[in-house]
């Protein structure tokens, strides 16, 4: 073996071992940004095996993917709030959005969140050379695709694909095929049943672009590791499609609020995070979630987090950070009392270091990120079981 080799297969075995230890050392504090830049590209999926029922053609997914982005990227601009609105091409597209984004805030415009929205990703940055995990997310009733922006960049900067689609029908806006497609109509009635079968062909989908049919992300997807998770309805979903995919190994369920089929898997490690003043799914709403939590007899967490809402699982903050239900002030479930809810960026630190640290254990296999799931590392904000 040439010395030129020899010293290619030493320099990869160094590399290696840098980016263990790395992952070792981010395991002290899963609350901080990961290793890597993000990349964010956006794309329609159509699944020919079901029929829209409004179009008679196949079910059609806008769909967003974050994913760990090349270092040339770092420094450049990151993705303007336009982009997920495919930056307004086609007729109507902002007036949707900015009718959909009016029922957070009156007045909200497209173009101030071009200005405002806190986003880190670079859009159609090139995706890093490795073989990364996948988590599937699903949004909660009338959400978006990209509502979550504070979790789906946080895993994805720690070396996660992750996929999320507008549920037609069930969205709040969506785009497909040049028109904009509000919630609502014939597909909403089929929501329960649909939102689980999208999440399954988001991961038919992307077997078939690791596989080659998108080579930006061909080889890039360890389909041995993927995950599930959502908030509200998509928790919900990520309920159900841990009980008909077994392709999905793990799920990080944020207040779910929808319905849920009868459940046949017990054993699949999941987390729980709910939010003690949750006036939408309400005071039976949480006490169904820890009887699922309770009823788990594989790995399972449950993180209550004090004083957080149905909304702060969201990035509703960022279209306005007094929406109430969650952000700004309401009243107590449990007794009417006035409350000011837990700061936005603190509940959402909380989410995403327990998420990332279940991922990292159950997914990937990490044992470093083991023990930050067995304590309570944040006192009397929140409520820790396992």
């Amino acid at each position: 073996m040439k010395s030129s080799s020899i010293s290619k297969y030493i320099l990869a075995a160094v590399l290696l071992l840098a980016c263990k230890s790395l992952f070792a050392q981010s395991a002290l504090d899963p609350e901080q940004p990961g290793l890597f830049p993000v990349g964010v590209t956006s794309m329609q999926l159509d699944d020919h095996g079901r029929v829209d029922p409004e179009t008679g053609g196949p079910r059609q997914l806008l769909t967003e993917i974050w994913y760990p982005a090349v270092d040339g990227v770092r420094g450049l601009p990151a993705n303007k709030f336009s982009e997920f609105i495919l930056r307004g091409a086609g007729t109507g597209f902002l007036e949707a959005a900015e009718e959909g984004l009016g029922g957070y805030r009156e007045g909200i415009t497209v173009a101030e969140l071009d200005r405002t929205f806190e986003n880190i990703a670079v859009r159609d940055a090139s995706v890093r050379d490795g073989e990364w995990p996948l988590i599937l997310f699903s949004h909660g009733s009338g959400g978006t695709r990209f509502g979550y922006i504070y979790f789906v960049e946080h895993m994805a900067s720690h070396g996660y694909i992750v996929m999320a689609a507008d549920h037609t029908g069930n969205a709040r806006f969506t785009f497909l095929d040049g028109k904009p497609v509000i919630s609502g109509g014939t597909r909403a009635a089929s929501s329960a049943t649909d939102r689980p079968n999208d999440i399954s062909f988001l991961l038919d989908s992307m077997a078939k672009m690791n596989a080659g049919a998108d080579s930006r992300f061909a080889g890039r997807i360890n389909l041995d590791q993927v995950a599930v998770s959502g908030m509200s309805f998509g928790g919900s979903t990520s309920i159900n499609v841990l009980n008909q995919d077994d392709r999905v190994k793990a799920g990080v369920i944020l207040a779910p609020g929808g319905p849920t089929q009868e459940r046949k898997n017990v054993s699949t490690p999941i987390m729980m995070i709910i939010g003690t003043e949750d006036s939408v799914i309400g005071l039976q709403g949480n006490e169904r979630n820890r009887n699922y939590f309770e009823e788990s007899q594989g790995p399972h967490y449950l993180v209550e987090i004090l004083d957080a809402g149905h909304m702060t699982f969201t990035s509703v903050n960022q279209y306005n950070p007094m929406y109430g239900r969650g952000f700004g002030t309401g009243v107590r479930t449990s007794n009417g009392e006035p409350l000011t809810y837990i700061a936005a960026d603190e509940a959402h630190t909380i989410t995403v270091a327990y998420a990332l640290a279940f991922f990292n254990t159950y997914v990937r296999g990490l044992d470093s990120y083991s023990g930050f799931l067995r304590e309570n590392h944040y006192n009397d904000k929140i409520i820790f079981k396992r």
